[in-house]
């Protein structure tokens, strides 16, 4: 049964159903249009799940990242972040297409050590059809994933480093350099390639990065840092996340010599409170995709969903227009938390949370916005789901947003809810969920 529309300054705290899925047969070719503001993994499975009954699913992306390969890949490249794009595509990828061997082509990475020269061989081997990783995929597929290595190969500096390098995040690079810059054509390509059931966009097609202030006056440059990828990770409440043009490794992706690489470890340092005069990583106010602004005035139900919330969900509100774009669509709007530990969150309350949603969306949209434009409804699992901060009801009541108890999180069979042992999100609970609630397409 559909769950009505949230009403604006009042708190509920129901309990809604717990079928095991949509109550009648959807034709997912006109399933509903769902937008995700969202970055990581942790939509893998919902993202499975929501392709069964809608293929009109909408995934925003951030382009942020910046640890791991992805960190080594943007110091050659000036280009976004494509870690995710991948991740998302391929979730959301017919399985008749997505094989287990694409995924794990896609999913290939060279070693970490080794000679320059060898790995460089070991890219150049796989442009050819008689590479064994091609076994298993369809041959069109594989032709034009070999055409956008080629291209990367023949497009990216001859200092490039390719320790550690993703497969799947040069293909995409390969396209991006081919066709003189731009995420949308070889997204676009990828999504008929792989048969797509769902939309994949990234929020901004720039290149840019993640900073953020801490309230203890410490700033953080980089995702990574952030989220806590290799490195401690937030030490103090985030007192303000921005979008910078300055480069974690305060480079210009000019860095080491001819054929030599800048190092693995040298994004390891984080960034403390700046000295007496030092200048502050300048903030960068860019718009939105037009792309994804469009899906956002679309939507049949827009999602703040579970994941890294600065680095994966509040990230994607930070470009010009978003804000705007979400109070002007005509649906409804849900916020899922996250259940269990997340670091970044570091002990907010869901409510507090949903004002931090609150604050990003208002940059934009207005400071009087009211917050049923914006973030109607928040969903809990009070039974099942771990809360560290605490939900705070009054906190939500006083924001003047809905508090929605539904069964999302999956029970732990000894019945503990411990934070360290919180049951993670029912993927199928979660898209019967958002799907009752969204209006039809």
């Amino acid at each position: 049964m559909p769950i009505p529309e949230t009403m604006t300054g009042m708190t509920t705290s129901r309990r809604a159903g717990s079928g095991p899925g949509p109550a009648v047969p959807r034709d997912a070719a006109h399933g509903p249009r769902i937008v995700f503001f969202t970055g990581g993994t942790a939509l893998k499975a919902l993202s499975h799940a929501l392709t069964r009954h809608t293929h009109n699913s909408v995934h925003l992306v951030t382009p942020f990242d910046s640890g791991g390969s992805t960190a080594v890949l943007r110091r050659y490249i000036r280009m976004p972040a494509v870690g995710d794009l991948r991740n998302r595509l391929l979730a959301l990828a017919d399985p008749a297409v997505a094989s287990p061997a694409l995924v794990a082509l896609c999913d290939l990475r060279l070693a970490d050590a080794g000679e320059h020269d060898t790995l460089m061989q070991r890219l150049y081997a796989l442009a050819s059809e008689r590479d064994p990783a091609w076994r298993g995929i369809d041959p069109l597929v594989a032709d034009v994933l070999r055409l956008h290595l080629r291209w990367f190969l023949e497009f990216a500096p001859s200092c490039f480093d390719p320790h550690g390098a993703c497969l799947g995040n040069l293909l995409l690079a390969g396209g991006y350099l081919r066709h003189g810059g731009g995420l949308g054509p070889v997204v676009h390509l990828f999504s008929r390639l792989f048969r797509v059931r769902g939309t994949v966009v990234p929020i901004v097609d720039d290149d840019l990065h993640l900073a953020a202030e801490l309230a203890d006056g410490s700033v953080l440059l980089g995702q990574h840092r952030i989220t806590g990828k290799g490195t401690p990770g937030i030490t103090a409440p985030v007192r303000r996340l921005f979008l910078t043009r300055t480069r974690p490794n305060g480079g210009d992706g000019g860095e080491g010599r001819e054929g030599e690489g800048p190092g693995r470890n040298a994004e390891a340092a984080s960034l403390s409170a700046p000295p007496p005069g030092a200048r502050m990583p300048a903030e960068a106010h860019v718009p939105v995709a037009e792309a994804a602004a469009r899906h956002i005035s679309r939507a049949g139900l827009i999602c703040f969903p579970m994941g890294s919330f600065y680095t994966s969900v509040l990230a994607n509100l930070l470009p010009q227009g978003v804000g705007r774009a979400v109070a002007e669509a005509d649906c409804p709007k849900v916020y899922v938390a996250n259940s269990g530990t997340d670091p970044e969150q570091l002990g907010l309350s869901v409510a507090d949370c949903a004002a931090a949603l609150l604050a990003a969306l208002r940059r934009d949209a207005g400071k009087d916005m009211p917050a049923a434009r914006l973030l109607g409804t928040v969903v809990v699992d009070v039974r099942n789901g771990v809360y560290p901060g605490g939900i705070d009801r009054e906190g939500l009541r006083a924001l003047g947003v809905d508090l929605l108890d539904a069964p999302v999180v999956r029970p732990l069979l000894d019945g503990a809810q411990a934070v360290a042992t919180a049951g993670r999100h029912d993927a199928d609970a979660v898209a019967d969920l958002l799907l009752g609630m969204a209006r039809p397409h």
